[in-house]
């Protein structure tokens, strides 16, 4: 298959992508476009970025998509392809668990803004549900809304009671 996109805009039916990752079918988002998705599955959502692999039997259960940042969607081509695809989606998985570390959830809510806006900007972060996010890391969509006003509050300097940020390599 050629390395036709799938998802040329952000904005293009989910619901196609989705019954792709219904299917079965392995896709991988292209590393050309610097976007991500959320996954959303019945009690939790995991999050893919860019060069990760999704679909295949991981993704079977998935029941909403939500693209983060400038998402493409491509065939991986060879089977080194799709093993270097899912590594990074292991390595996305470890970025998701560094914001977990905390055992405040404010702070994990915190955290996780933090580095989806290293990663994806602001105007993308700002863009996801609070619901969203609060299944990406096991808190409420309250911990979520209260986390966005502090760090508007505080968006010059590192406030001085949350850890500094530590961030997983994703190449």
């Amino acid at each position: 298959m050629s390395r036709q996109s799938l998802l040329p805009q952000l904005t293009v039916n989910s619901k196609q992508v989705l019954t792709q990752l219904n299917s079965g079918q392995v896709l991988k988002i292209d590393s050309r476009c610097r976007g991500g998705i959320i996954l959303c599955k019945r009690h939790h959502a995991e999050f893919a970025g860019y060069g990760a692999a999704v679909g295949g039997s991981c993704d079977i259960d998935c029941n909403r998509v939500i693209p983060v940042g400038d998402v493409s969607l491509i065939y991986p081509e060879s089977y080194q392809e799709r093993q270097k695809a899912f590594t990074t989606r292991q390595r996305w998985f470890q970025f998701t668990q560094k914001a977990m570390e905390s055992s405040v959830p404010l702070k994990r809510a915190y955290m996780i803004l933090i580095m989806l806006e290293k990663y994806f900007g602001t105007e993308s972060t700002n863009s996801i549900p609070d619901d969203i996010i609060s299944q990406l890391i096991g808190v409420l969509p309250k911990t979520v809304s209260m986390a966005r006003q502090y760090k508007a509050n505080h968006s010059q300097s590192e406030p001085l009671n949350f850890p500094s940020l530590q961030t997983v390599t994703i190449s």
